[in-house]
C-alpha cells in the first residue's frame, strides 16, 4: 500500500493500519541466525546467506540455542515437516522468518506429518512469515482423506508450564484435519466425521492448534500447562476442524485417568488448569472453500484471554466460542457468513458455551450469519456461568438472532445491543432456565411477528422495538416503541477482507437525531462507558437504546501536507501551531515531490517548553476513543529525543508519551519509561496510538504490530488536548512526520 493511499484511506476511517514496513520488536539478546535455501546445501556452515542449509532434517536435527533466528529463503518451498529443537529464553526467544524478497517462504507438509510446523515441550518462540499448509494431495472429496493434520501445532506432554508463543504474520491454508465432535451419535458418522468422541478426542485439527496432553494415559502426572500465546496479523484459511484452536488435556478417553485439568465442574474447580495470557488478534479467517471447515476461533480451557480485531468469514458451527473459559474479552470482531457445516447444529458468530465464567463480548460486528449470538451454558451437569453481551451490532441473521440455551446457575446480561433483521422469524428464543436480563437493546425486525422468548428467567427492561412489532414482550413495562431512524439501515458494505475489519460500516446502524431511542436508555452501572463506535456514553441527557450513541464516528484532524508549497511553516497553516524558535520547521519533498512531509530540525536551544514543535490543539478535549495515526521517520544520526508524537491533557501535562531517541523507540506505560523496540535511521514507521479517555488507558502498534495493550497513562486524563511532535531542550536531530490523522472511534477501524 502507497503512503499516499494510506493517507487516503484513514480520511475516509476504514483501515485497519497503514503502510507495514519493517517493524519494530522488542529488542532481544542476540544469538546465531542461520539461512535455509533450496539452493543451498547442508555441508554448509548455514550462518550466512551465502552459505545457507538447503533441508528441513538439518534444521529439525539441531537444538537451536536462546536468541538465535531460522531464517528461509522468500519464495522458495519444502515438503513435510519443520520441528526444530530446543527453547528460548525470556528476552531471548527463538525466531523463524524469512529473508529476501518474493512470496513466504512454504512449508507444505502434504498430509504426511500430523504437523506442518510442530513444536513439543519447548517455550519461547516465535514463528513469522510462513506460508503453511497440510493437505492430503490426492484423494475424493468425500471425507475420507481427512485426518489428524494441523498447520501449526504447539504440544506439550512433559508436566510443565511452557511460556511464550508468538505466531505473525503467517499464512496457513489448506489443511485436510478431520471432524470429531464432542457428543452425537455414532449413527452420524460420515467419511472423515464421526461423533461421540469425547473431550481429548474431539476437535484437535486445524490451521493452528495448542495442545497439551500426557505421555501416559493410565498415570498422568501433572498438567502440561501453556503461558503467553499470541496469534496475530495472520490469515488462515480453509483448515478444518478449527482455524485456531486452544485446549487443555482432561483425560477423558476410554482407558485415561480422569483429570480434569481441562474440564471444569464448579466455577472454582481446583482441578482445573487452564492456559493463561492468550491473545488472538487482527487476523482473517475463513473456511469458505472446504465442505468441513467448522469453528473459526475456539477458546477453551484458557483463564485470561482477549480475542480481538478479527475478520470471520464464512466458517462452519461457530465464529468464536469459548468453552471451560475464565476471563475471556472478544471484542471488535467482524463475523459474518457462519453456517451449517459437517453435521454439526450450530451456525453462530458468537457463543460463550458452556462452563464460561466472566466472559465480555462486546463492539463486535456481526452480520449474514446463520445466527447471531448463542448462549449456550446447556450441560446439565455444569451449572453455572456468567456473561455480559454489550454493544454489539447484529444483522442478517437467518435464524436465531439471540438463542438461549442456559442451565440453572448460570447468568448473562444482555444489554445496548442493535439486532436489526428483515427475513429471520425470531428475535430472542431458547429454552432458559438460568437467568438472562435483556436491558437497553433496540430490537428492528422487518416480520412483524418474531418470537419473543417469555418466562420467568427472563427478565425485559427498558428496550427498544420497532413500532410494526406486535408480539414484543408485555413484561417489558419501560419498552420504548418507535421507528429507529437509524443513518442508514439499507447499507451492504463494504465489509472485512484480508485487510482487516470494516466495523465502521456497522455506524450505519447508529441513530439519527430525534431518534424516539436516543437518551432513552435506562442507566446501567458498569457499562464501560463507550458505545460501539468508541464514543462516551451518555452523549446526551442519558444512554441512548442500542448499540450506538447518536451519530457516527468522524475525523477530528488528518493532514498529508502535499497540497502546501514547500519551505518554512507557518504558525496556523492548516491548524497546526508550529514553534520553530531559532530552528526549523518545514514542508520538505520527502519521500518525494508529490508526497511531501514536514521535517522539524533541532540544531540549538530555543523554544522553551515546546521546544521545536508541531502540535494540534483541541479547544474542546478529544474524548472517547480516539486514534492518532501518523508515519515518522528520523533520517539524523543524533541520539536526541523526539516525542513521536505525546499527548497531553487540558492541564498541559504529558499523558502518552512515544519516542524515538538513541536508535530506540520508547514508550511510557504509566510513569514507566519501557524500551519497546528499535528503529533504523532513514526508514518510514507507522506510529498509532489507540487512546481511550474513558478508562484511562491506550494501546501502540507500531507498523501494525500492537507492541502495548492497555498501558496505563502517566497521569489522568478526561480528554485529549494537545498531540505534539517534538524535541526540547538540549536535544539534538531532525525527524519528518506525515500523513497524520487522528480521529474519533474504535481503533480496528480507523
Amino acid at each position: 500500500m502507497s503512503r499516499a493511499t494510506a493517507a487516503a484511506l484513514c480520511a475516509l476511517a476504514v483501515v485497519l493500519a497503514s503502510i507495514v514496513l519493517t517493524p519494530a520488536q522488542r529488542a532481544f539478546a542476540a544469538g546465531i541466525t542461520y539461512y535455509v535455501s533450496a539452493s543451498g546445501s547442508d555441508s554448509n556452515a548455514g550462518t550466512s546467506t551465502s552459505t545457507p542449509w538447503r533441508s528441513l532434517s538439518k534444521v529439525n536435527a539441531k537444538t537451536f540455542q536462546p536468541g538465535d533466528t531460522i531464517r528461509f529463503e522468500a519464495g522458495d518451498s519444502w515438503t513435510g515437516q519443520l520441528w526444530p529443537k530446543g527453547s528460548g529464553s525470556d528476552g531471548a526467544p527463538i525466531t523463524i522468518d524469512s529473508y529476501g524478497t518474493g512470496a513466504k517462504p512454504k512449508i507444505a507438509g502434504q498430509g504426511t506429518v500430523g504437523d506442518a510446523v510442530r513444536l513439543n515441550n519447548q517455550q519461547y518462540w516465535e514463528i513469522r512469515n510462513l506460508d503453511v499448509s497440510n493437505a492430503v494431495p490426492t484423494g475424493t472429496t468425500d471425507g475420507s482423506k481427512l485426518g489428524d493434520f494441523r498447520g501449526i501445532g504447539v504440544h506439550g506432554d512433559n508436566g510443565q508450564t511452557l511460556h511464550h508463543f508468538v505466531i505473525d504474520s503467517v499464512d496457513v491454508h489448506d489443511v485436510t484435519g478431520e471432524v470429531k465432535w464432542v457428543g452425537g451419535s455414532t449413527a452420524d458418522n460420515k467419511p472423515g466425521i464421526s461423533f461421540a468422541q469425547g473431550w481429548d478426542r474431539s476437535k484437535n485439527t486445524g490451521g493452528i492448534a495448542f495442545l497439551t496432553g500426557v505421555q501416559d494415559i493410565t498415570a498422568p502426572g501433572a498438567p502440561t500447562m501453556l503461558d503467553g500465546i499470541t496469534v496475530q496479523n495472520s490469515t488462515i484459511k480453509n483448515t478444518s476442524f478449527n482455524g485456531i484452536v486452544t485446549k487443555q488435556y482432561a483425560g477423558d478417553a476410554p482407558g485415561a485417568v480422569y483429570t480434569g485439568w481441562g474440564k471444569r465442574e464448579t466455577a472454582s474447580d481446583s482441578k482445573w488448569k487452564p492456559y493463561t495470557n492468550v491473545t488472538f488478534r487482527g487476523n482473517y479467517i475463513t473456511q469458505a472453500n472446504t465442505p468441513f471447515g467448522c469453528n473459526g476461533i475456539y477458546v477453551t480451557g484458557v483463564k485470561g484471554a482477549l480475542v480481538e480485531g478479527n475478520v470471520i468469514d464464512r466458517v462452519g458451527v461457530s465464529g468464536v466460542e469459548t468453552n471451560m473459559a475464565d476471563s475471556v474479552t472478544v471484542q471488535h470482531n467482524e463475523i459474518m457468513g457462519t453456517h451449517l457445516s459437517s453435521g454439526g447444529a450450530d451456525q453462530n458468530a458468537l457463543d460463550p458455551d458452556i462452563g464460561t465464567t466472566n466472559q465480555l463480548f462486546q463492539y463486535n460486528y456481526l452480520h449474514d450469519n446463520g445466527d447471531g449470538i448463542l448462549l449456550c451454558a446447556c450441560n446439565s451437569a455444569v451449572k453455572f456461568g456468567s456473561v455480559v453481551i454489550r454493544y454489539n451490532v447484529i444483522t442478517g441473521s437467518k435464524r436465531w438472532n439471540i438463542h438461549m440455551s442456559q442451565q440453572t446457575g448460570s447468568v448473562a446480561h444482555v444489554y445496548n445491543n442493535t439486532f436489526a433483521n428483515t427475513d429471520s422469524p425470531t428475535m430472542v428464543t431458547g429454552g432458559v432456565g438460568g437467568k438472562v436480563t435483556f436491558t437497553n437493546n433496540l430490537f428492528v425486525s422487518g416480520q412483524s411477528a418474531p418470537e419473543f422468548r417469555q418466562q420467568s428467567t427472563i427478565i425485559y427492561n427498558n428496550n427498544g422495538y420497532s413500532s410494526n412489532l406486535t408480539t414484543r414482550p408485555s413484561s417489558d413495562v419501560n419498552a420504548v416503541v418507535g421507528a429507529p431512524q437509524f443513518v442508514n439501515a439499507a447499507v451492504t458494505g463494504p465489509y472485512g477482507d484480508e485487510n482487516g475489519t470494516r466495523l465502521g460500516t456497522a455506524a450505519n446502524f447508529a441513530l439519527q437525531s430525534g431518534s424516539v431511542f436516543a437518551d432513552a436508555g435506562a442507566t446501567i452501572t458498569g457499562n464501560g462507558g463507550l458505545d460501539y463506535s468508541g464514543a462516551t456514553v451518555p452523549i446526551g441527557n442519558g444512554p441512548e437504546i442500542g448499540a450506538l450513541e447518536r451519530g457516527a464516528p468522524s475525523i477530528a484532524f488528518t493532514d498529508t501536507f502535499d497540497g502546501l508549497a514547500t519551505g518554512a511553516l507557518a504558525n496556523g497553516t492548516n491548524g497546526w501551531r508550529v514553534i520553530s524558535t531559532n530552528n526549523d520547521v518545514s514542508v520538505v519533498g520527502t519521500p518525494s515531490t508529490t508526497d511531501k512531509s514536514v521535517r522539524l530540525t533541532r540544531t540549538v536551544e530555543g523554544g522553551g517548553t515546546d521546544g521545536t514543535n508541531l502540535a494540534r490543539l483541541f479547544s474542546t478535549p478529544l474524548q472517547g476513543v480516539v486514534t492518532i495515526d501518523a508515519q515518522v521517520m528520523r533520517n539524523d544520526a543524533q541520539a536526541g529525543w523526539f516525542g513521536l508524537p505525546y499527548l497531553y491533557n487540558a492541564s498541559g501535562a504529558p499523558v502518552v508519551s512515544v519516542a524515538f531517541a538513541r536508535g530506540e523507540i520508547h514508550a511510557y506505560e504509566g510513569t514507566t519509561d519501557r524500551v519497546i523496540g528499535t528503529y533504523t535511521t532513514g526508514k518510514w514507521y507507522s506510529v498509532k496510538l489507540t487512546v481511550d479517555t474513558v478508562n484511562q488507558h491506550f494501546d501502540l502498534d507500531i507498523d501494525g504490530r500492537r507492541v502495548l495493550n492497555d498501558a496505563a497513562f502517566r497521569t489522568s486524563m478526561p480528554g485529549i488536548a494537545k498531540v505534539a511532535w517534538y524535541s526540547n531542550g538540549g536535544e539534538r536531530g531532525a525527524v519528518h512526520v506525515d500523513d497524520v490523522c487522528i480521529s474519533r472511534g474504535t481503533g480496528f477501524d480507523q
